[in-house]
């Protein structure tokens, strides 16, 4: 959460920092007859401009209000109860963050009011006499497309009309494409979220673990009597040494594998860096992949590590393996000896059980227990429910990230395409005059949105995957690893989305298409 919380606001900033120019440029566009006016009185360029930094100010203090009631009120109350299906927490006591409250205003406040100077500052430069005449329509240019003969000759006159349209208006087009590509990065990170926890599941505990239960005991002559039971498929035996590792200046604790017949352990433990398998050999060590992350170390290199004496022992690193959950490190049994140790060891089993229900396992587990030397039992089958919990949960996050990304695109689409058509009324109904039927002028209109819709998604779907690593970057443990996936449907669902809020905005701009008069051709611009 806190790894979200540092980058959210930045793009919520930006997409109201789009906003408020569209808006203010529009706004003073439509009053420059009026500025030209005041500045014919006499009145500086400050003064006038100060109408529109004054509204723009108001109008974001308003918001911030509002939005500060809001978000206290709802978004602690939605993360709280997704942590209370986790955790047993007592009742929710709500807290005023002032200084974050000052915070987020101040940069919303400072943002808004650069935005509006800029969007007021090249009007307020022209000439009173000038800014009386309304403002004289963008020249058209000629496109790439168009030196491209073969290519340009087979468009029809309405895809010509649109390309000629989406690059004479530029400012518009970066717009589009930004505020589109925000709201798809959004959805794709928060969709990735999601699957990257969700994977952790498979990837551990089905593909690198290949077993179900893991046995603490104070000896290592029990195999028999455990491989006897009912329920049991196989049991591997290997040993644990608790040492400590030297990371970010903090001891952390890392477990040591010793593994004494490497055939039949790859049988219970696939030890692989998602391209290759890795052996153990007698002269050098496996580690997790987080603990060389945080160490910086890779194959080749030489670890330390201290043992309950204190010990340091170096060993040279044969390779990384892919792991998710905790810092291990993988040694051979002659490796192990030929370190000297005199910490003491543990002895663990590792079981395949015949079944994995709740029931089963609570069976064979009392059945373990009562085998002399036992100390305890664990099931994986608990920790995956304790993840696919956590993973419920997150889901509940991805909604609120969802409904924000939906709520940015429709602000986003809405503004600049109202704006879009209040610039293009004479043109409208011009082609009105002109014979175009009603889907003709709607197509005429949304073909250049939808089009820069399917651009600004297909760039957003890069920037979410850059946007996903740096969150799950920020917002992994010292001893848990993230996952880096993002399934393909998520990116197909993301694409799918940002179409559809293109679509119902397409379809309230309808109306207002329709209420455009073809009289609006005949205005003289005097």
């Amino acid at each position: 959460m806190a790894a979200i919380g540092k980058i959210f606001p930045v793009f919520f900033i930006l997409v109201a920092a789009l906003v408020c120019m569209t808006t203010m440029k529009r706004m003073v566009d439509e009053q420059r007859g009026e500025i030209g006016t005041l500045r014919a009185l006499g009145y500086t360029r400050m003064q006038c401009a100060m109408k529109y930094l004054l509204y723009a100010s108001l109008a974001t203090l308003l918001g911030e209000v509002i939005g500060s009631i809001l978000g206290l009120l709802t978004f602690p109350s939605i993360i709280y109860n997704t942590w209370r299906m986790m955790y047993i927490l007592p009742d929710i006591v709500h807290f005023i963050p002032w200084n974050l409250i000052v915070i987020s205003c101040v940069a919303f406040l400072v943002g808004m009011l650069l935005t509006c100077y800029g969007a007021c500052r090249s009007d307020m430069k022209e000439v009173p006499s000038q800014l009386m005449r309304p403002k004289a329509p963008k020249l058209g240019k000629n496109t790439l497309l168009e030196k491209i003969p073969f290519l340009w000759k087979r468009f029809s006159f309405n895809t010509k009309v649109t390309v000629r349209n989406i690059f004479r208006y530029k400012k518009r087009f970066f717009m589009t494409i930004i505020g589109i590509a925000g709201c798809s990065a959004l959805l794709v990170a928060g969709f990735g979220i999601n699957d990257s926890i969700s994977d952790i599941v498979n990837q551990q505990y089905n593909v690198i673990y290949h077993y179900d239960a893991t046995v603490a005991a104070k000896t290592n002559e029990i195999t028999s009597q455990i491989q006897s039971l009912k329920g049991v498929k196989d049991v591997y035996e290997e040993d644990h040494l608790a040492v400590t590792t030297k990371i970010e200046n903090k001891d952390i604790s890392t477990t040591v594998h010793i593994i004494s017949n490497d055939k039949k352990f790859k049988d219970f433990c696939t030890l692989f860096n998602g391209k290759k398998e890795f052996d153990l050999d007698d002269s050098s060590v496996l580690i997790s992949q987080k603990m060389a992350t945080k160490l910086n170390k890779k194959a080749g290199d030489t670890i330390k590590f201290k043992d309950a004496n204190n010990k340091v022992i170096k060993a040279k690193i044969k390779g990384v393996f892919r792991n998710y959950v905790g810092h291990h490190i993988y040694a051979s049994e002659t490796l192990y000896k030929s370190w000297n140790t005199n910490a003491k060891t543990t002895h663990t089993y590792l079981i395949k059980s015949k079944k994995t229900t709740k029931k089963f396992e609570r069976n064979l587990g009392n059945k373990i227990m009562n085998v002399d030397g036992v100390q305890s039992v664990t099931f994986y089958s608990s920790l995956q429910k304790n993840f696919k919990d956590m993973i419920k949960s997150i889901s509940y996050i991805v909604v609120v990230l969802v409904i924000s990304a939906a709520c940015l695109a429709f602000v986003v689409l809405y503004n600049l395409s109202n704006v879009n058509i209040s610039e293009r009324k004479r043109e409208i109904a011009t082609i009105k005059v002109l014979g175009f039927t009603r889907k003709e002028v709607d197509a005429y209109i949304n073909r250049e949105t939808i089009l820069l819709t399917i651009l600004g998604s297909l760039i957003g779907l890069g920037i979410g995957v850059g946007l996903h690593h740096l969150i799950m970057n920020l917002a992994e443990m010292d001893d848990i690893m993230f996952g880096r996936t993002i399934n393909s449907i998520s990116y197909v669902i993301s694409f799918v989305m940002t179409i559809g809020f293109n679509a119902i905005i397409n379809l309230f701009m309808h109306r207002k298409l329709n209420k455009i008069q073809m009289v609006e051709s005949l205005k003289a611009v005097e």
